[in-house]
């Protein structure tokens, strides 16, 4: 039995957690945004509005923070900023489809399939050397 949140001794995984914020107000894609999250392995704490996200986002509390930008591209910038600012050690994601060209801003992913690519990738561990 796999235990969210500690140590399972059997396979030896720990449930990673993720804070999805996403204001999209129809449901069924918010869940296929959610389910892909899970898909890559995470235990996913939904947040339907930007402004709650404060209360619930504490350093360390999260493995990843995605941000689904595409409707209100400026506050979800805004609202990245703020939690680099207050974590910059924070794994996080703001998907928008503006660019923000020539800001040091690596955290913004154009599209879903973007960032599942790159949650992809940054799992991947580090020390693999390609043949």
């Amino acid at each position: 039995m796999k235990i969210e949140g500690t140590t399972n001794s059997a396979n030896n995984t720990v449930q990673r957690k993720a804070l999805m914020v996403d204001e999209d107000k129809d449901r069924y894609r918010r869940k296929e945004r959610t389910d892909s999250l899970k898909q890559a392995g995470f235990k996913v704490y939904p947040v339907l509005r930007m402004q709650d996200v404060s209360a619930r986002c504490k350093p360390g509390a999260f493995d990843v923070i995605v941000i689904n930008g595409m409707q209100n591209p400026g506050p979800a910038l805004e609202l990245g900023e703020q939690i680099k600012t207050n974590d910059p050690r924070q794994r996080l994601f703001v998907v928008s489809s503006q660019s923000y060209e020539g800001e040091n801003r690596d955290y913004i992913v154009s599209s879903w399939e973007e960032l599942t690519r790159r949650i992809a990738a940054e799992d991947q561990p580090k020390d693999l050397v390609a043949a």
